[in-house]
C-alpha cells in the first residue's frame, strides 16, 4: 500500500490513464466517423455547395437489381436469349447475396456486364413488340441508375472522411486499428 502513496507512482498512473482514455476516445470517434460515412452509401450524400442530398448508392443498386430481374425474366421466354437471360439472373442473384460495399461493387460490375450482353444479343434477335418495349424501358431504367451510381459523391466522401481530423489524430490512427469506410470500387 505504500506504493499508492508514492507521488511518482501516482503521476505514472494518472498519465497512463489519460493516455489510454485519449486513445479509446479517438478510436471511438474515428470508428463512428467511418460508420457515419458508410451510412451515406445507403442514405445519400448531402452536397453543401448544391444544397441537396444526392441519393444513396444502395437504392440505385436495388433499382438495377430489380430491373435486371424484370428484364431477364421477360427475355428468358425468347429461345435465342435464354443463355444470356440466365447469366443475368445469376449475376442478379449474386448481387442480392452481396453484403458489404465492396461485394456489392463486384456483383454490380458482373450484373452490369451480363445486362449489356443480354441487351446486345437482344438487339440482333427477333423480338416481339412486347419484348422490344420491355428492352427499351428496362435498358433506360438500368442505365439511368448506373449513371447516377457513377456520378455519386460517396467515394469522394469515403476517401476524404478524415480531412478535418487533426494531425495528432492522423498520427494515432495506424495504431488504433480503425477501419476506414469501404469505397465503392
Amino acid at each position: 500500500m505504500k506504493m499508492f502513496k508514492n507521488r511518482k507512482f501516482a503521476v505514472l498512473i494518472t498519465v497512463t490513464v489519460a493516455v489510454l482514455a485519449t486513445l479509446i476516445g479517438v478510436r471511438g470517434s474515428l470508428n463512428r466517423l467511418a460508420e457515419d460515412t458508410e451510412k451515406m452509401f445507403y442514405d445519400g450524400v448531402y452536397l453543401k455547395e448544391d444544397g441537396y442530398k444526392q441519393p444513396g448508392l444502395n437504392p440505385q443498386l436495388e433499382i438495377c437489381a430489380q430491373t435486371a430481374l424484370n428484364f431477364a425474366t421477360v427475355m428468358a421466354n425468347n429461345p435465342e436469349l435464354t443463355g444470356e437471360a440466365e447469366a443475368l439472373l445469376s449475376a442478379q442473384r449474386k448481387f442480392m447475396d452481396a453484403k458489404s460495399i465492396r461485394e456489392k461493387y463486384t456483383a454490380n460490375a458482373s450484373m452490369q456486364s451480363a445486362f449489356e450482353a443480354l441487351t446486345k444479343k437482344a438487339e440482333s434477335a427477333g423480338l416481339s413488340q412486347q419484348e422490344t418495349d420491355a428492352m427499351s424501358k428496362h435498358t433506360s431504367t438500368f442505365r439511368g441508375a448506373q449513371t447516377m451510381i457513377q456520378s455519386s459523391e460517396y467515394n469522394k466522401q469515403a476517401q476524404s472522411y478524415m480531412d478535418d481530423a487533426s494531425n495528432f489524430v492522423r498520427l494515432l490512427k495506424p495504431f488504433l486499428f480503425v477501419k476506414s469506410p469501404q469505397i465503392f470500387q
